[in-house]
């Protein structure tokens, strides 16, 4: 059976519950406009942000958004997976069979794009979904780290991915970064009031890595004891650990 919608499971991402503010709102538009119906925008969208930024939240919204329209196939695609998959094929034929359905999707998301840099195979088969996708009427959309002027790829790709939209996603300002946590910690099936978020927020490490680490020790802390989320459970939960 043919997947119709492959994203991350257990998240709950959308473009409602994304946290907008002046340094993304912009991104954010041009994200929810791209997967609409008209056909004079471009067929392609490439995010580039830092860690954290909400790359793979906003990819995950838009394929929410384009498979909900009749008919559409919207499919998710790691970087690393990628590259397992063009390692891991034998034949060209068995690397082609392995990619047949992300090639015909409606809608293909690429996370993670700068794991491939310098892998020309890998390289090729992007080059190739990219055509796939967009000359058959779908949409493309790739997120990555580093922006244009950065990028290690081949030149022809990069100039394929240059042919649509290029947005810059910037982090939230410190003003609404508890609830970045707070929907990090929801992701986690995990509820963390405003007062416990802040106090993490001023003690831990702030890089998305550290955060979700300490967010499940301290998942693990709530279910063991069966408490609710405070700061001394998180100050128990996280001693003895290098998550702060």
């Amino acid at each position: 059976m043919q997947l119709k919608f492959s994203f991350p499971p257990h998240r709950n991402d959308s473009f409602e519950n994304f946290v907008v503010d002046g340094n993304n709102e912009k991104a954010v538009l041009i994200c929810n406009h791209f997967t609409g119906k008209n056909q004079d925008r471009p067929a392609s969208l490439v995010i580039t942000g830092p860690p954290g930024s909400g790359k793979t939240h906003l990819l995950t919204a838009m394929g929410k958004t384009a498979s909900a329209q009749s008919g559409s196939t919207s499919l998710y695609l790691d970087g690393a997976a990628l590259m397992e998959k063009v390692g891991g094929s034998k034949t060209y034929e068995e690397l082609k069979t392995r990619l047949a359905s992300f090639e015909s999707a409606s809608f293909l998301a690429i996370d993670r794009l700068e794991i491939i840099e310098g892998n020309k195979e890998s390289e090729d088969q992007v080059f190739h979904l990219y055509n796939a996708v967009t000359q058959a009427g779908g949409k493309f959309t790739a997120a990555l780290r580093t922006p244009p002027s950065k990028w290690g790829f081949a030149d022809w790709l990069t100039t394929r991915l240059l042919w649509g939209h290029v947005v810059t996603l910037d982090p939230v300002g410190d003003d609404r970064k508890v609830e970045v946590l707070q929907k990090m910690a929801s992701d986690l099936r995990l509820t963390i009031e405003r007062r416990e978020a802040n106090w993490m927020l001023t003690h831990l490490d702030r890089d998305p890595k550290s955060q979700l680490k300490a967010l499940n020790l301290i998942d693990q802390r709530s279910l063991t004891t069966g408490k609710k989320v405070s700061i001394p459970l998180i100050k128990k939960a996280l001693e003895h650990t290098d998550a702060g």
